[in-house]
């Protein structure tokens, strides 16, 4: 049999493994959710497996007779015969029983030429004048995805062999008492929500002011403790967060340490503060107008790098992409579909902030429904679960009825009471339990904190 002596191929592994699956069928099986015809350099190969691929999918015994039928008697212009080539293969399979294992080689060969191929055809669109980068950075990204997706050297898994490493996950639970994924650090709010996995992809939803940033800080300082966690800040610039983790540390109110109104006794804390925050691992990018494909690349970056636990975005209406899309609901659904990737690609939990509609003000019940989240119909899909976040207080000041002294005045009034300072968080979906759910928090508006209500 013929050998090649380019390093970008090798025939010899190619008909090792033709020759295995000539021979069995089982042979065939076992590598038919990895190997595709593509993956040959040589054509004839090319044409050898798929005819086999198409006999046994079509349910028929396979036999150098069939396959030469669909093939053809002569396979080049040399006129090589089809049947001398099958029987050479089966020939040399005899004694290769390792066969099957240069499936890998020949996979990660393919992968080569196809890397090879798609940087030349970049490299040769960017230097085209009047190329649009970001058109050609989206070509780009599919073509990878293209060559990852179809170079997967890794067959399919069995409902028993994963169920198998499900226990053993377990059993490691059971017997250290470390459970998997991170708390909020707020034990009401695990109480609706449950603990925080690695691969999930969760929402906060909430008007402007009710506090969804607070809360995906707060739930990125609790992840911190577990692991690193990147925060993607669209909104605020970086020294803005870094204010709002320094009041959060202490008693000193955001506008206070911005102005630097505080006296020696405050300066001392707010020291500590940042000496305490120095062994943070909250890793900020506040680069404005991000695309999701940005996103994406910054992420596996650091879990190569750092290592990655969660990923916070704050927040998706401000997320790009570089994809074409009609319009912003388009656009929403290709970042909440991009996001639900991420966070199985990296195995880190993401976590979304969202805006939501003004039409949930104007409900006799006001507090957002899953509906009312900016792309609301892809989070519904998407989401393994979302929080909406609602301060009663606020929006009972916009329905301020002119006379206090009437009944519905003094009905107000004391609604007012009991919602001041709270912030009211409900479950709107989980996968691993009950959603509906709502707890009560105060709200600490100059610290920029959830805290637990003695109940």
């Amino acid at each position: 049999m013929s050998r090649n002596n380019n390093p970008l191929e090798n025939i010899a592994a190619e008909q090792m493994i033709l020759g295995k699956v000539l021979q069995s069928e089982s042979s065939f099986w076992s590598v038919a959710d990895v190997l595709q015809a593509q993956h040959f350099v040589r054509e004839i190969h090319q044409k050898v497996y798929q005819a086999i691929r198409d006999i046994f999918t079509e349910g028929k015994r396979m036999s150098l007779a069939l396959i030469e039928s669909r093939i053809g008697p002569e396979y080049d212009d040399d006129g090589k015969s089809t049947s001398s080539l099958l029987t050479a293969l089966l020939r040399d399979a005899e004694n290769n029983e390792s066969a099957l294992d240069q499936v890998e080689v020949v996979v990660d060969l393919w992968r080569h030429r196809k890397l090879i191929a798609t940087l030349e055809h970049g490299l040769k669109e960017a230097k085209k004048p009047g190329t649009i980068s970001t058109d050609l950075l989206s070509d780009m990204d599919v073509r990878m995805k293209d060559i990852s997706v179809n170079s997967q050297a890794e067959p399919l898994k069995s409902l028993g062999q994963i169920a198998a490493r499900a226990m053993s996950t377990s059993a490691k639970a059971k017997s250290s008492g470390i459970l998997p994924g991170f708390d909020t650090g707020l034990s009401s709010l695990d109480e609706i929500l449950g603990r925080i996995h690695g691969g999930d992809l969760g929402f906060i939803g909430g008007r402007p002011g009710d506090g969804k940033s607070v809360l995906g800080a707060q739930l990125a300082d609790r992840a911190s403790l577990f692991g690193p966690v990147l925060y993607f800040q669209l909104e605020m610039k970086d020294e803005d967060m870094a204010r709002r983790a320094l009041a959060a540390q202490t008693n000193i109110s955001v506008a206070d340490i911005e102005a630097g109104a505080y006296d020696f006794d405050a300066l001392e804390e707010l020291k500590a503060a940042t000496e305490r925050l120095q062994s943070s691992r909250v890793y900020i990018d506040d680069r404005p107008q991000l695309a999701i494909e940005q996103m994406r690349d910054r992420a596996i970056q650091m879990k190569r790098s750092k290592g990655l636990l969660a990923i916070v975005v704050d927040h998706i209406r401000l997320v790009r992409t570089f994809q074409k899309t009609r319009d912003r609901f388009e656009r929403v659904e290709v970042v909440t579909g991009g996001l639900k990737w991420l966070a199985k690609d990296t195995d880190a939990a993401v976590i979304a902030l969202s805006q939501v509609t003004r039409a949930s003000q104007r409900r006799e019940d006001p507090p957002p429904q899953l509906n009312d989240f900016d792309g609301g119909s892809s989070i519904e899909q998407d989401a393994d679960w979302a929080l909406a976040v609602f301060r009663r207080d606020r929006w009972l000041k916009s329905q301020r009825p002119q006379d206090l002294e009437s009944n519905e005045g003094k009905q107000w009034a004391e609604e007012m009471v009991k919602a001041k300072g709270k912030i009211e968080v409900y479950c709107r979906k989980r996968r691993r339990g009950e959603d509906g759910e709502m707890r009560d928090f105060l709200f600490e508006g100059r610290r920029g904190i959830l805290k637990e209500i003695e109940r």
